[in-house]
């Protein structure tokens, strides 16, 4: 199989953003969630990828087939279209891996959906790099250089261990220290495969979560700095007192590493102190018991499931 940079005209690299039809929470995906949602992304996850030493790729970007027709979408496509040498492509067959938030068996559907709209701009290649990147992350300014320098060989893939976290209200950044694999991975697929829904299937091999990739695939992992979260008000399981969150960064520091991701932080800005934030402190001493005792990914099944019951009594469709 081709080598490492000699071979940039025999493959394409989807950045790939699932915008809806991921996870489940009250009210997802309605208008104030998707306006707030694309906010965040052009200001933060955008321009992060706007910020890239190497611009080589194409931002590949998900929604149901439901969305096709909202104004909002419509909105955001002319905006991406108004960018300067920004490739990129909409798909309307909702997301294109497992989504481990929720029970989704409809997998080789959504992708008989989806990929047949992605010929076109793979014409030519031989091989595909797919990364994942949420609609609310941001990627190091080196992120797709440093993946790209690396040899193209299926059945590879490209994982992560450290990273950080963004506040998006108070402006502070952290230190992210997961105890699994975090959800920011590449995966290399040959072309004929890619395009297959079958085959594209099969070769997936059956992961359900980004956690499951480093026992499926040959994996590399990346330096560390090279992805970052954020919370703000919409989040579904991240938060800022998440038990994977490591030491607050000094202000200074954390404005020369955010310039890193194409983001500039102005001035200083406090967290208050009010009876949530104690709360969620609680939680978070709750969750690190958890963890230090193998038991936290089934204590967060089990919230799914009360928060499921209690306060989304609705029958959830397809995505």
């Amino acid at each position: 199989m081709a080598g490492k940079q000699q071979s940039l005209a025999s493959f394409i690299h989807f950045i790939y953003t699932p915008f809806t039809g991921l996870g489940l929470n009250r009210n997802r995906f309605d208008d104030n969630w998707l306006a707030y949602r694309i906010e965040i992304f052009k200001n933060y996850t955008l321009k992060s990828l706007l910020n890239q030493t190497n611009r080589n790729f194409v931002h590949w970007i998900s929604f149901r087939e439901t969305d096709r027709q909202r104004p909002l979408i419509k909105e955001l496509y002319e905006y991406m279209r108004n960018l300067k040498d920004y490739p990129f492509v909409f798909t309307f067959g909702g997301i294109a891996f497992w989504d481990d938030k929720y029970e989704n068996n409809n997998l080789l559907e959504r992708l008989k959906l989806t990929l047949p709209d992605l010929r076109k701009v793979c014409e030519g290649k031989e091989y595909v790099w797919e990364t994942i990147l949420a609609s609310d992350d941001m990627a190091h300014k080196q992120a797709i250089q440093g993946i790209q320098e690396k040899e193209l060989k299926q059945g590879k893939a490209f994982v992560h261990g450290n990273g950080y976290l963004f506040n998006v209200k108070t402006q502070r950044l952290a230190e992210w220290n997961p105890a699994t694999n975090p959800p920011f991975y590449t995966i290399m697929y040959p072309m004929d495969v890619f395009l297959d829904p079958e085959k594209h299937f099969e070769y997936m091999k059956g992961f359900k979560s980004h956690e499951d990739i480093p026992k499926l695939f040959d994996c590399e992992k990346l330096p560390d700095g090279r992805y970052c979260y954020m919370v703000h008000k919409k989040n579904i399981s991240t938060n800022w007192w998440h038990p994977f969150r490591g030491k607050l960064i000094d202000w200074g520091q954390g404005s020369e590493i955010l310039k890193d991701f194409g983001i500039k932080v102005e001035s200083p800005s406090e967290i208050k102190g009010n009876w949530r934030e104690g709360k969620l402190i609680i939680k978070r001493w709750i969750s690190q018991l958890l963890i230090k005792f193998g038991a936290y990914k089934y204590g967060w099944k089990i919230r799914q499931v009360f928060r499921k019951k209690i306060r989304y009594p609705y029958k959830v469709g397809k995505r």
